[in-house]
């Protein structure tokens, strides 16, 4: 069981998501007021394809992977939801349920964000709805992103895809380099790439002998932009 971290606190994680930003100061507090903290350990899932839960989620201080199943029994991610990002929340809008199953990457606590008590808000809030159209055409243009470069076989498009998608939302420059934000173990990032830990071990280390990348305390440091790239091309 991995050790449980400091509970967060509610209105600190809603606020950190720009969506929230349109939200009034006594519309943020009656939702902070109704929404809940959860830990989950890795591994967890938060809930099934088809389930009928009466909340959507938001990632305080982890990854979600957003899955769904194939006929073949096989699954595919479809996203990857981390800190200050939320997930569940179209099918909230749009009625649908729960469209895709969802996973802890990574031990996390994340938000239960009441159904009800939101769509309220929604409803009455045009600021909010423009901003989350907004969002939504973003994530869309990631989710078949990272639809396209996982559905390759190979193992090693899949670890860099998922090195750069990570990247674009947890990456910053530093003297030349891209360093990732988030501390990830290679089990952790080998679990977002479908496949074993071994393998991944493998391929990063790898990359590190032929200086493509580093790691810092868990913190991946892409080093060769241009070289880690060319493995998504072959």
């Amino acid at each position: 069981m991995a050790e449980m971290r400091e509970k967060p606190r509610v209105i600190d994680v809603l606020q950190s998501n720009t969506l929230f930003n349109a939200l009034s100061e006594p519309e943020i507090q009656s939702l902070a007021s109704v929404s809940r903290p959860v830990f989950a350990e890795r591994g967890e899932m938060i809930w099934f394809s088809g389930s009928d839960v009466d909340y959507f989620g938001m990632s305080a201080d982890g990854f979600v992977k957003m899955v769904r199943s194939c006929p073949s029994g096989a699954e595919v991610t479809m996203e990857l939801m981390g800190p200050s990002q939320i997930f569940g929340l179209m099918g909230t809008i749009t009625g649908t349920g729960c469209p895709l199953s969802s996973y802890a990457v990574t031990s996390l606590w994340y938000l239960r964000i009441p159904k009800s008590p939101f769509l309220e808000i929604y409803e009455k809030n045009v600021p909010l709805k423009d901003r989350l159209l907004r969002k939504t055409a973003l994530r869309l243009h990631g989710a078949v992103d990272l639809m396209a470069r996982m559905s390759n076989g190979r193992v090693d498009e899949r670890i860099a895809a998922i090195l750069f998608i990570l990247s674009d939302s947890y990456g910053h420059r530093e003297e030349g380099k891209l360093k990732l934000d988030v501390p990830l173990t290679r089990q952790e990032i080998g679990e977002m790439a479908g496949t074993t830990v071994e393998t991944t071990i493998r391929v990063m280390s790898r990359w590190q002998k032929e200086a493509i990348i580093a790691t810092d305390r868990h913190h991946v440091v892409i080093l060769d932009e241009k070289r880690l790239s060319e493995v998504l091309a072959r």
